[in-house]
């Protein structure tokens, strides 16, 4: 306890009752924020000479001339001014800190005047924010640093620009220059190349800037693009997310991924279930429902563009390091997807065992800054744990090879765990006897009815679930194989009650199966279920077929029909016309209108009907 007449604790010679301690108890810290940042102010009113300002107008015009593209104006006054006299004419800095200093009696600012005299560029990661105070690491040197919280930072946006050491409550921290810039985590090129030249050393500041104009080309944004980046923003902050890793996310995909989209909405709820479904949202439960209706979509959209996001990201994952471009002129084109393509089969999609390490590599991650950890590592390859694991690694493997080396890993995943749904169902293609086949199905099915988890609102995108799906779907295509229509209904049919939103396209196996086994009305009752662009597409097939058993067609129609057939896909006609049993439901199509995957999946679903058969003849 200081007493009245004791000397200040400040170091200014003064009783403590004329100083720090008269009137009303006043923070000594705030005596001492407010006198040193009347002598900061003190500097830009009263510390250049006019032949020094007379410079720095040179300066700014120069450095107008390189970054007004990036910044306004007065941030870029701002900066060119700091790099003048904390960096080029340092000595002015210099002289007038030390003119302070003789006229300063208090120690504590003193102390604070000494570090001041050493100013220095520094890119920092906002590592915590914990009551105003922020926790920083150079980039560089990987020290910490404690710094007050004036200017909202958040944990995971990176600050650069010119810093001064101080002193706050006796403990060591930094304090920023006015020109000080936060830089989103998803800039990692600016991020890198920013490091990289401070790394070097510093010799023109300008250089440091010139990044920020380098990047413009990636950083730039169509106006929809903006408005997807302003709704993502916004529901992250509504709901208190505070997780720079979706932004990065939506930032990049929109970059990297062509959208044809009329309205944003859409879009947003699809990166924003994509995050989701990677854990991004971490202790905030929202279901899918919650996020299309806050953004006034519907579930289904949303799950259209949550699919393509998860994609994105894999393949982000999956991308060798070494074949990123060492420049921004070499940055590679952004991959064009398709406009309408849709993966069906017996195999999974390309993504999934991505997304399946994906979520074994960061079911563990505790923080953010965990899963950051492992977005940042591509390259690191995942190593299962335990046997079951492993066993489900081999089974991905499987799927993307053929003949004796599948059934090699599919043989050596059913060793390691004989109830593996995925390795029976591999080993069902390999067998010669129909009784083992069903065997390998049935125990599929078996596991995945123990298994499968029926809490999350779209089934198919919890990928542990989807052995099982794939189970009732291959199980069916087998059973419709072999003739047993009934059989195959019930499976597909539960694929449905399951998944409503049928990632597999199991309901033009459904619609098949129920034509075949001569159930005409529940057909028709499924193709009216049809949203528009399904009976566009592969549904138009069905209802050539419904004419055709109704028999509404006249002649004329019919021989129309036939030339509109052979037009839309030729590979379809000759399949036709060829009249070839087409044997087992092939393990992957990519589907689009008039290619010849459309043409063998087409032919696969209407082989054997009547109405075909009489169509032809």
């Amino acid at each position: 306890m200081v007493g009245r007449n004791d000397p200040c604790p400040c170091g200014s010679g003064e009783k403590y009752k004329k100083c720090c301690g008269r009137e009303e108890a006043v923070d000594l810290q705030q005596l001492m924020d407010t006198e040193l940042e009347t002598i900061m102010t003190g500097f830009a009113e009263h510390g250049l000479e006019p032949k020094e300002f007379h410079q720095l107008t040179q300066l700014f015009s120069n450095w107008q001339s390189v970054l007004s593209n990036v910044f306004g104006k007065d941030m870029i006054e701002a900066m060119a001014f700091e790099s003048y006299v904390f960096h080029d004419r340092v000595d002015i800095w210099k002289g007038y800190i030390g003119r302070q200093k003789k006229a300063q009696k208090r120690q504590r600012v003193l102390d604070v005047l000494d570090l001041w005299e050493e100013p220095f560029y520094m890119l920092v990661e906002v590592q915590q924010v914990d009551n105003r105070i922020l926790q920083l690491r150079d980039k560089v040197t990987g020290e910490i640093h404690q710094m007050v919280n004036a200017g909202g930072a958040k944990k995971g946006e990176w600050l650069f620009g010119v810093f001064l050491r101080s002193l706050r409550d006796g403990k060591p921290t930094v304090q920023p220059a006015e020109g000080l810039i936060t830089i989103p985590a998803f800039q990692q090129t600016v991020i890198e190349e920013l490091a990289a030249r401070l790394k070097e050393g510093v010799n023109d500041p300008l250089d440091l800037y010139r990044p920020f104009v380098e990047s413009i080309p990636e950083l730039d944004l169509t106006p929809f693009q903006d408005e997807v980046m302003g709704l993502v923003s916004s529901f992250i902050d509504n709901y208190g997310l505070n997780n720079e890793v979706i932004e990065g996310i939506a930032f990049a995909f929109l970059k990297e991924v062509p959208v044809k989209a009329r309205k944003p909405e859409g879009v947003t709820a699809g990166i924003l279930q994509a995050a989701n479904d990677f854990g991004l949202f971490e202790e905030v439960f929202l279901t899918q429902q919650i996020i299309a209706g806050e953004l006034g979509t519907t579930v289904g959209t949303l799950s259209k563009y949550r699919d393509m996001v998860g994609g994105f990201v894999i393949e982000r994952l999956d991308k060798d390091e070494n074949a990123q471009p060492r420049d921004q002129n070499q940055y590679r084109q952004p991959y064009i997807m398709p406009e309408v393509v849709t993966e069906m089969g017996t195999d999974p999609r390309l993504t999934e065992r991505g997304l399946w390490e994906m979520m074994k590599r960061t079911e563990n991650a505790k923080s953010v800054a965990d899963f950051n950890k492992v977005l940042q590592q591509p390259n690191v390859k995942y190593k299962p744990a335990t046997d079951l694991d492993r066993a489900q690694q081999l089974c991905y493997e499987a799927f993307e090879k053929d003949g004796k080396e599948r059934e090699r890993l599919a043989q050596e995943a059913l060793e390691l765990n004989p109830k593996n749904g995925d390795a029976n169902l591999l080993m069902a293609e390999f067998v010669e006897h129909d009784v083992e086949k069903e065997l390998h199905y049935l125990t599929a099915l078996n596991t995945g009815y123990r298994t499968f988890d029926d809490s999350f609102d779209v089934l198919w995108g919890y990928v542990p679930n989807r052995p099982f799906l794939r189970a009732l779907f291959s199980y069916g295509a087998w059973l419709m194989e072999q003739g047993r229509y009934v059989k195959a209904i019930e499976q597909l049919t539960e694929i449905m009650d399951k998944n409503p939103l049928d990632h597999q396209g199991a309901k033009w196996l459904l619609l098949s199966a129920y034509i075949h086994a001569g159930k005409w009305e529940q057909a028709g009752d499924l193709t009216d279920s049809f949203a528009l662009e399904d009976n566009t597409g592969i549904g138009m097939y069905f209802h050539y077929l419904s004419d055709l058993h109704t028999g509404v067609l006249k002649p004329h129609e019919r021989s129309q029909m036939k030339q509109f057939i052979k037009k839309r896909n030729p590979h379809l006609f000759k399949l036709l016309q060829e009249g070839k049993k087409p044997g087992a439901f092939p393990r992957h199509f990519s589907l689009q209108e008039g290619n010849k995957d459309e043409a063998e999946l087409v032919y696969w679903l209407i082989y054997g009907i009547g109405e075909v058969d009489e169509f032809l003849g």
